[in-house]
């Protein structure tokens, strides 16, 4: 199948080109959610994407897309209508023929014969590319390892987050259900200084206090899930909306990064954060991040692992309510401290009492039962 320049709208699908090919994105054939998630994550119109690795079985593959490395699935790709990225010559016909336009981008071996100039570009220029995007990152595992820590990726929509995600597990990662939910939950692996990391890319979410299955799910594996270090991932550009959902995190865990992601797009907005002084108020780091061009990854790493080692020690802001709360939650707050038997529980006894407070229906049936287990068995898991 050809295709014509990208001027036309008309191509093929991004599925259909061979590895270390570079092509720009005509269109997406997606619509609603599948396609904003495509846009969020560099899948524009208009920008190169590159495939640089199939998984032994021929999918996924990993996309080097404005920097970032994204893993999609084949029925992903198909959506994904691309042109070619080569100029064409001045005495060539190249986008006007349908043929000789496959031809430039899409072949995957030179003629036979006489190698000419421009067969000897193409192969230099694909090996380049092939060199530049050989890295560990974009490699399946092989083997089972061991994760050494499990981290959650934490946030609103639309903070970058899934881009994060792919950008530091490549092709190493699967989807799968929450136990007893219909919503599908993106796991994967990472190595970082010799470790191995499961990296758990959560539903977005604008708050604990759930509204919907997604945000539910979230909830529950910030709460109960026990990661080892709980990221959150944030938009520079309107910080003060993702500070909700940060501050409500730090009343669950004090083992938190913050990735202050989408700095770029911050500074051509001309939005300066005062990212040291805004670590010291919430009492966690913050670690700038661009991560649909893999930048900040390496100290957001160091950083998570430093924190799940202890090297890093925090003291996450508490947020204090009216007089009227705070009373209430100082008489439920001791007698939880002495139920749940504090060593064996992962939840602050504040955060449960201020929970029993706001009367959530479905997460107060979920601490009371777990409660009176606790009692039951001398101790709570969380």
């Amino acid at each position: 199948m050809g295709f014509r320049s990208a001027n036309t709208g008309e191509g093929v699908p991004l599925s259909a080109v061979p590895l270390y090919v570079t092509c720009r994105i005509c269109r997406l054939a997606l619509k609603d959610q599948a396609r904003r998630r495509l846009l969020h994550i560099g899948f524009a119109p208009g920008a190169q994407v590159t495939p640089i690795r199939r998984s032994p079985a021929g999918d996924p593959t990993a996309y080097s897309v404005r920097g970032a490395m994204v893993a999609l699935r084949r029925e992903q790709a198909d959506e994904i209508i691309v042109a070619p990225d080569v100029p064409p010559s001045p005495d060539s016909k190249s986008y006007d023929s349908p043929v000789n336009a496959h031809k430039l981008c899409c072949h995957s071996q030179v003629p036979t014969g006489l190698m000419t100039p421009d067969n000897f570009d193409t192969l230099a220029r694909r090996a380049r590319t092939r060199l530049a995007y050989t890295v560990p990152g974009t490699m399946r595992i092989r083997g089972n390892p061991t994760p050494k820590y499990t981290v959650a990726l934490a946030g609103n929509p639309n903070t970058g987050k899934s881009a994060l995600f792919n950008a530091l597990t490549g092709l190493n990662q699967h989807t799968g259900n929450w136990p007893g939910k219909t919503v599908a939950v993106a796991e994967g692996l990472s190595v970082h200084e010799g470790a191995w990391f499961r990296l758990i890319d959560l539903p977005g979410t604008y708050s604990l206090l759930t509204s919907s299955k997604e945000e539910e799910v979230a909830r529950d594996f910030i709460c109960f899930g026990a990661p080892d270090v709980t990221v959150v991932v944030t938009d520079a550009t309107c910080l003060e909306r993702n500070l909700d959902v940060v501050l409500e995190i730090l009343e669950v865990t004090s083992r938190v990064v913050v990735a202050l992601n989408l700095v770029d797009e911050a500074c051509r907005k001309r939005i300066s954060i005062d990212i040291s002084g805004l670590s010291s108020s919430l009492g966690v780091p913050v670690i700038p991040t661009v991560a649909r061009l893999g930048r900040g990854l390496k100290k957001l790493m160091d950083t998570v692992q430093a924190v799940a080692d202890g090297r890093i020690e925090t003291d996450p802001l508490r947020p204090r309510y009216d007089e009227r709360i705070e009373r209430i939650v100082s008489l439920i707050e001791p007698w939880i401290e002495s139920a749940i038997q504090r060593d064996s529980c992962s939840l602050p006894a504040r955060w449960i009492a201020l929970r029993l407070v706001d009367g959530d229906p479905g997460l107060r049936e979920e601490l009371i039962e777990r409660l009176e287990k606790a009692v039951s068995e001398g101790g709570m898991s969380a």
